[in-house]
């Protein structure tokens, strides 16, 4: 019963930070990434990670403009802080809360539309037959990106679906247990974004008047052993926030399938996946119920401990369309301790025709994008600091 708990207790301290993103903990070390605490120790915890820098990105709108800038959003990780309060109940159990707050370092304001805790907010109790929480929580799918190696990097694969490392949901209960290295897992929301404007995604909450308005559903199958990992994925939003929503109806759902891992070879490791997505919605300005393909393939190398190199491609194609898009991005870190780290990293961004996709994950939504058909490439120097 007691190995059962402790099995689980890594997957619930992951909800106390924002890394989520297994692979680039264990291969970059907990120096250089976030602070995964392992044991669930009782007692209260304050933590939090600063990250931020100065960036170039050039081909911005109508006049291919140029800014210099230090982001809001992401740098190699987004700012957060938040507090993490664990209680042994005895007999195997414990009971679990998360507050966490985003900000953006570049001006102090709250990020995730302005909520105090928009990272996470949630209460859960752990026992031998698993965990249960309820609130605000990670999808599924997050959780599952083991194989992603650059993860919420400002120049990096994921900008091409951007919903997979802010993939929240509110009014959520959640499942999970781990027995040895595997973890199997549910979320259920029950109104997924009462906050977010209609045009970002946002949905009414919980509604009374239409059982399927806005609701939610992540399942998660996952196998890790020492030198290599497997994750799955599946990720279903309903529809139902009206005009101006990419899902206006609740009869249309959002829907990702995800596969991806990754393998270590000594100071290497190497991660991919692949993601398919059934869009019921409106995929682009005129353009409805599509289906869509990501792939991509990344590697991180410490030549030296104190030094970590990374590299990483993908690609998307929407069926019927030139609205994908190609990215290559890169990052060399160096770690002087396990709280701090200087890094550049660098990003370029190949549009199809009608693709405005930016470089730029640490600009807010349209303050970056390119126009359609238009190259895109950014620089940043950036420090980290967690506490």
């Amino acid at each position: 019963m007691k190995r059962k708990s402790k099995r689980l207790s890594g997957r619930i301290q992951r909800r106390a930070t924002r890394c989520g993103l297994v692979l680039a903990a264990a291969a970059v070390s907990s120096a250089a990434h976030a602070y995964d605490g392992g044991a669930l120790t009782p007692g209260l915890t304050l933590y939090g990670l600063i990250d931020t820098g100065v960036e170039y990105v050039n081909n911005i709108g109508p006049q291919k403009s140029g800014a210099v800038r230090v982001p809001s959003l992401t740098a190699s990780y987004p700012s957060r802080w938040g507090l993490r309060g664990i209680e042994d109940l005895g007999g195997g159990y414990k009971s679990i809360f998360v507050l966490e707050s985003g900000f953006a370092p570049d001006t102090g304001s709250l990020n995730q539309n302005g909520r105090l805790f928009g990272r996470q907010a949630y209460v859960g109790l752990v026992g031998p037959w698993g965990a249960v929480s309820v609130g605000r929580l990670y999808s599924q799918i997050y959780y599952s990106l083991i194989g992603d190696t650059l993860g919420p990097n400002i120049f990096a694969a994921g900008l091409l679906d951007t919903y997979l490392s802010t993939a929240r949901v509110d009014n959520a209960i959640d499942y999970t247990l781990s027995l040895g290295g595997f973890t199997v897992a549910a979320t259920y929301s029950l109104g997924r974004d009462a906050v977010a404007p209609a045009v970002a995604g946002g949905c009414a909450g919980e509604s009374p008047a239409d059982y399927r308005a806005c609701k939610a559903v992540s399942l998660l199958l996952k196998y890790e052993a020492p030198t290599w990992g497997v994750a799955g994925a599946f990720d279903r939003n309903y529809g139902g926030a009206g005009t101006g929503s990419p899902l206006p109806g609740s009869s249309q759902t959002d829907t990702r399938g995800l596969i991806n891992g990754y393998v270590k070879f000594g100071p290497a490791t190497v991660g991919a996946g692949y993601l398919h997505r059934i869009n019921h919605g409106v995929v682009a300005p005129g353009v409805v119920n599509k289906s869509s393909d990501y792939w991509w393939i990344g590697g991180v190398y410490l030549p030296v401990p104190q030094v970590a190199l990374d590299l990483q491609y993908g690609h998307l194609s929407v069926s019927g369309t030139e609205l994908g898009a190609s990215v290559i991005a890169a990052r060399a870190s160096y770690l002087f301790s396990k709280r701090t780290a200087v890094y550049i990293t660098a990003g370029h961004t190949f549009n199809q025709r009608d693709s405005t996709i930016t470089v730029d994950g640490g600009a807010l939504p349209g303050a970056s994008n390119p126009l359609p058909g238009v190259d895109q490439t950014g620089v940043l120097v950036g420090i980290r600091h967690k506490f």
